[in-house]
């Protein structure tokens, strides 16, 4: 057999190597991905992990990660809006209901939504509905940050505004400066491959 030969022959070893990998390798991942979605059936404790159960986990982790920053955000925002403002007594708790039923419109939002990954899961369409009904009456009793900082601005006297709508301008201009590095980090649709 000469070099040719001996290489082809090689090459045919191979490839034919290469195709029984492969397929051996295919039974082992359809195996695995069979052992991953097969129900936990012993009473071991331990949560099952199916690629289902990996989502859900995810969804709840993002969903805390949200209501922290929720909740960091208004922190921040109630620091901002009133630097240099000296509140009295009165305003401070008004201000302090305000910033707290936004608290817990955030956290009631979170929980409804992790309800109704719930029954969906579970295919509780009746649940779903109630979920949804809720959603909708708290949507439309939330303020809305434009209601939010105007009653926050009612509760000032005269002499306290003009501060108030400075820190508001730069409060705004935070978070606009949020947004755009934001969009910046993101890649745009269709962007692969376009030259920079």
């Amino acid at each position: 057999m000469g070099a040719v030969g001996l290489r082809s022959a090689i090459a045919i070893l191979i490839a034919i190597s290469g195709v029984s990998l492969a397929v051996g390798s295919a039974k082992a991942e359809t195996a695995a991905a069979a052992e991953r979605q097969a129900p936990d059936t012993a009473d071991s404790g331990v949560r099952d992990e199916t690629p289902d159960a990996g989502r859900a986990e995810q969804r709840r982790e993002r969903r805390k990660i949200r209501s922290q920053r929720g909740e960091e955000r208004l922190a921040h925002a109630r620091v901002v809006l009133f630097d240099g403002i000296e509140l009295s007594a009165e305003q401070s708790r008004e201000v302090d209901a305000i910033f707290e039923s936004e608290l817990k419109y955030g956290k009631r939002t979170e929980e409804l939504r992790a309800e109704l990954d719930t029954a969906r899961r579970q295919g509780d369409k009746e649940r779903i509905r109630a979920i949804r009904a809720e959603r909708h009456s708290l949507l439309e009793q939330r303020r809305g940050p434009n209601k939010t900082m105007e009653e926050l601005r009612a509760l000032l006297t005269e002499e306290q505004r003009p501060n108030f709508d400075m820190n508001r301008a730069r409060l705004v201009g935070e978070s606009q400066q949020t947004q755009d590095g934001q969009r910046k980090k993101r890649p745009r649709r269709g962007a692969v491959g376009e030259a920079d």
